[in-house]
């Protein structure tokens, strides 16, 4: 049950980070598409929304580590116990 929580987890992550990317750069070509650099096309709160996107992408990562290597370590220890 823990790894399909996590892998919805991670489904949800990568999810928002490609949707932002793909609103970011709608909207930088979107700003650029009259010739001239429009500020008012771009998204709004941008600087946060990079942040945070980075920031769940770099939490994503992180925790998939801790997972794996948590996993590795039980399954070590239940092979040395049986031994």
């Amino acid at each position: 049950m823990v790894w399909v929580l996590a892998v919805v987890f991670n489904a949800v992550f990568v999810a928002f980070f490609a949707l932002y990317s793909a609103a970011s750069d709608w909207a930088a070509e979107r700003s650029e598409a009259t010739g001239a650099f429009d500020p008012s096309q771009l998204l709004p709160h941008d600087a946060a929304l990079w942040l945070s996107a980075h920031a769940a992408i770099l939490l994503l990562v992180m925790l998939d580590a801790v997972g794996i290597a948590m996993l590795l370590r039980a399954r070590r220890i239940r092979i040395t116990e049986s031994q």
